[in-house]
């Protein structure tokens, strides 16, 4: 480093003189189209989940809020895409509601009305290693939960007092312009898991079943994300906000039909998230083994396979 405190650089001529083991050609390209294997897996996994979460939205659409069973009925059709038996679950009229026409017999409630638990995570805290893993607002984005950049909890200085999550949770960011309404579904646990007092837990009670709430709730994004209140930095999202969202409860036939075919989506994309996450670390480990010379190609393959 050179220059006085505050503006130290590095020159260019220490830079230019820096000497570090190149490998030989064939062996970089060999390492480069290994590396780019596993980036294109990786890429196809995640575009596989895109497709997959975007079938699931379809369908909670086309049956949940444009009601194109209900119109076809009611037009003398047959739903199209859809058995007999699946469209003897709908109605063939609407009902007046708060939030419009919404197919006979359906209701709508508030959202406190139809969970079994709607509260914020704890102030954690902290350990480098062991405890209760802790979701952070960092942690959703893009509709998941990344779980690489969840922390622990020491449990035993704060007790989290039957705050772990469960499968099928709905988690919102709840603190902050930016972050503030992200929304994310849990499909899948494999520690004992809580939130930090940023994030709010939503979970679908009785009346409802988690696939359907979560597809609602992220539909509704941007409604929440309207919903912070507070000075610019400080916008916080209140529980008392979340309850009192109108939401259209179906019958409970027409929720297990969309269940079954959901609940399917939602299993695939999580295998698919667990081989990313192994293929993401394999990638992240291999590359500065490679560069250092600490692994070799042949290495490389005989991990790999």
């Amino acid at each position: 480093m050179e220059g006085t405190s505050g503006r130290q650089r590095v020159s260019w001529q220490s830079i230019a003189a820096y000497e570090f083991s190149l490998p030989p050609a064939d062996e970089r390209r060999s390492a480069a189209r290994v590396l780019s294997a596993l980036d294109d897996r990786i890429t196809l996994l995640r575009e596989t989940n895109t497709t997959l979460e975007a079938i699931a939205q379809a369908l909670f659409k086309s049956w949940f809020v444009d009601f194109d069973p209900v119109h076809a009925k009611m037009q003398g059709r047959a739903p199209e895409g859809m058995d007999e038996a699946t469209a003897a679950l709908f109605p063939d009229s609407f009902e007046e509601s708060e939030l419009g026409d919404v197919p006979k017999g359906w209701r709508v409630e508030r959202l406190g009305e139809v969970c079994s638990y709607l509260n914020r995570g704890i102030s954690p805290k902290y350990l480098e290693e062991g405890g209760v893993l802790v979701i952070n607002q960092k942690c959703i984005r893009d509709f998941s939960v990344d779980y690489s950049k969840a922390r622990r909890h020491d449990s035993a200085q704060r007790k989290i007092d039957g705050r772990q999550l469960e499968v099928g949770d709905i988690l919102v960011n709840s603190t902050g312009v930016g972050t503030l309404g992200r929304v994310a579904q849990v499909l899948a646990l494999a520690e004992l898991t809580i939130v930090d007092s940023h994030v709010t837990v939503v979970r679908a009670g009785q009346k409802l079943s988690w696939p359907y709430l979560g597809q609602w709730m992220t539909r509704q994004q941007s409604n929440i994300e309207a919903m912070g209140e507070g000075s610019t930095g400080q916008t916080e999202l209140a529980r008392s906000k979340l309850a009192v969202m109108p939401i259209v409860v179906p019958s409970v036939f027409a929720l297990r039909a969309f269940d079954e075919v959901v609940t399917s989506l939602k299993e695939r994309i999580t295998v698919n998230e667990t081989y990313v996450a192994e293929l993401t670390k394999l990638r992240d480990t291999l590359l500065p083994r490679l560069i250092s010379g600490q692994l070799s190609l042949a290495e490389v393959v005989t991990e790999t396979i």
